[in-house]
């Protein structure tokens, strides 16, 4: 037993932990992405940083004779190379961590959810990842002239979305729901998508290297024995879990005797749990490991446990994997040992065109992708705008293939390739867990805060309803979404809340495309944000002919209500928004009150009566 390695292990973990989560901290107050802070961090006491640090400092001779400089250079020569190793041992947390992730995704793909996804997400999906393997593999092929099978390679290694950081900034903000439903299937269809291409043409190119005659059945086989294999290691998974954790209906059943003793000791209930998720990480651990040994897609393992999990399960097995207490610590520790990883050298001169090129044709392919498969099959506006934002991360599988690429291809380009892919992956990580945390921010605002604030049925007391609205309250003619809006626009420039309509309509048509506002029961709350105004500011339209307006209960709105707030002040739009839903919730005839308001021309008092 080595005392000086375990010194040095234990120091190494500490430096990781610790910096990761300072610079978590300075990242969350600064605003920018607690886990970009901490991925910085890890960069920060990762070896490839430090060893930077040591080169610059050795071109100044005279920081030598420095006594406060002296502990650096006398580790970097005596245990910086320990140091590095430390944490090469530490990747195998990375792939576990990975494993976790893509075996709770089955919690998404449930039967229930799935019917409701159906083949949009597999449209969605075949459509993005097509056409990112095509753009990457031609550019590659035409702009930088690489040979067609490496360029095949490096564009099937384009497909791949890393789900570990976008699932757990969603774990974290607590978004469930649709957007996280469709992400999940279209993840875990891309990783499928990316591990079948992957293989073929690695397949390919490795025959090809040995000169071997290309069999394209035999290649088939192949793949198909790797998909089979992996599948049968996640169904063994699966059943382990079957077997240890079951459902136990009251305390009665475990004293039957029919309980054995291993079954009664093993078993549990499958409530969130410390235990349960101890027993997830161990099963996980040894079958992830068994599908790394034969070189099957680990992945797609843990995925089929999953999956099996949730439908022939306990769907509430997934629940321990959302600790409070416990799973901070494990996100925290992956993202400080990515940012470790982190190769600075690996941003030469020689490769800087190369990855700049694998990250052009990379982003447009999954942006554009993305955004045409979500508007060929219809998807709500908001997910339109957030899904494609989404799906940039790329870390884990396509590290992994990388290495492999590197380490079967050395004859034959496959260490450009890495030189090409690498750097592209840090820019990947880092700028998408900034956009994708940005993106998230921005869709729970869209949607849970005036879930939230329409579910009240308390008014907010800082700003009434009869403060807000006024006599703004009038008859509309709109026979159109567009008209209603310009309409509304032009009460309130009649009002001198703004000077002219064009202030607010393009803002708030905007806003209509990221999803209606139409809150169900003909009613909807257009709204955007303005400059100029202290204090929220309401015009009621009632509209004389039913429009459509996309409500989710698809039923026409005869009832508008246009928000303006504060630009400065976003946190007053909800609280509007709350004050209208508890005088809706308290007045079921509300139009009918206030259609005989305008025609009594007595608005004022009548709004008074609502409060």
């Amino acid at each position: 037993m080595n005392l000086q390695h375990m010194k040095m292990q234990i120091l190494e973990l500490g430096l990781l932990i610790l910096s990761a989560y300072i610079f978590g901290l300075i990242a969350r107050k600064v605003k920018v992405g607690e886990v970009i802070g901490q991925i910085f961090g890890g960069i920060i006491v990762g070896p490839h940083f430090l060893e930077l640090i040591h080169k610059v400092l050795e071109k100044f001779s005279s920081l030598h004779n420095f006594k406060i400089l002296k502990p650096i250079y006398h580790f970097y020569n005596s245990e910086f190379q320990e140091y590095s190793e430390i944490l090469e041992s530490y990747h195998f947390f990375v792939f576990l961590f990975l494993g976790m992730i893509a075996f709770s995704l089955g919690e998404e793909l449930h039967r229930d959810r799935l019917r409701q996804v159906g083949f949009k997400a597999v449209l969605i999906c075949l459509i993005q990842g097509a056409l990112t393997f095509a753009i990457i593999s031609v550019g590659f092929r035409y702009v930088f002239h690489f040979e067609w099978i490496n360029s095949l390679i490096i564009g099937s290694i384009g497909i791949a979305t890393a789900p570990a950081l976008t699932f757990i900034l969603m774990s974290k903000l607590k978004i469930t729901g649709s957007l996280k439903n469709i992400l999940a299937n279209i993840v875990v269809l891309d990783d499928i998508m990316e591990v079948v291409f992957f293989s073929v043409f690695l397949g390919i190119a490795t025959a090809k290297q040995n000169g071997e005659h290309l069999a394209v059945g035999h290649l088939a086989m192949h793949v198909g024995m790797e998909l089979l294999l992996a599948t049968i290691i996640g169904l063994v998974i699966f059943l382990v879990f079957k077997f240890t954790v079951k459902e136990r209906a009251s305390e009665e059943d475990i004293k039957t005797d029919d309980s054995s003793f291993l079954s009664t000791v093993l078993s549990d209930h499958p409530t969130p749990s410390v235990e349960i998720m101890l027993i997830m990480v161990g099963v996980i651990a040894i079958g992830i490991s068994i599908a790394i040994h034969f070189n099957l897609p680990f992945l797609i393992t843990a995925v089929v446990a999953g999956f099996l999990i949730s439908n022939f399960h306990h769907n509430a097995i997934f629940e321990s994997l959302k600790i409070e207490n416990v799973m901070p610590i494990f996100n925290l520790l992956f993202f400080a040992i990515i940012g470790a990883s982190v190769r600075i050298d690996s941003f030469t001169s020689d490769t800087l065109l190369l990855a700049l090129g694998y990250i052009v044709l990379r982003s447009f392919g999954k942006l554009f992708g993305n955004w045409l498969g979500a508007k060929a099959t219809k998807q709500d506006p908001k997910i339109v705008a957030a899904l494609p934002k989404l799906m940039l991360p790329q870390a884990g599988m396509a590290a992994v293939e990388t290495i492999l690429v590197a380490t079967i291809l050395a004859k034959s380009g496959g260490f450009t390739i890495f030189n090409t892919v690498i750097p592209a992956l840090i820019v990947f990580e880092l700028g998408g867990a900034y956009l994708s945390e940005r993106t998230l921010i921005k869709w729970k605002s869209w949607i849970v805060g005036e879930k939230e604030a329409l579910q009240s049925k308390t008014p907010n007391n800082e700003f009434s309803l009869n403060e807000m609205l006024g006599n703004r309250v009038f008859e509309m003619m709109a026979t159109t979404k567009d008209e209603a809006i310009f309409e509304l626009a032009q009460t309130m420039v009649k009002n001198n809340v703004i000077n002219e309509t064009s202030e607010i309509t393009f803002a708030i048509s905007e806003r209509e495309k990221l999803g209606s506002t139409g809150i169900g029961n003909g009613i909807a709350i257009p709204h955007c944000r303005i400059s100029g105004i202290d204090k929220p500011v309401i015009t009621c339209g009632l509209l004389k002919h039913s429009i459509d307006w996309q409500a989710q209960d698809k039923q026409d709105i005869s009832l508008l209500f246009l928000i303006l707030s504060p630009d400065d002040k976003p946190a007053y739009h909800l609280k509007a928004v709350r004050t209208i839903a508890a005088t809706i919730s308290k007045n079921l005839d509300l139009k009918e009150k206030l259609l005989n308001a305008v025609k009594s021309r007595d608005i004022e008092s009548s709004i008074l009566e609502l409060i």
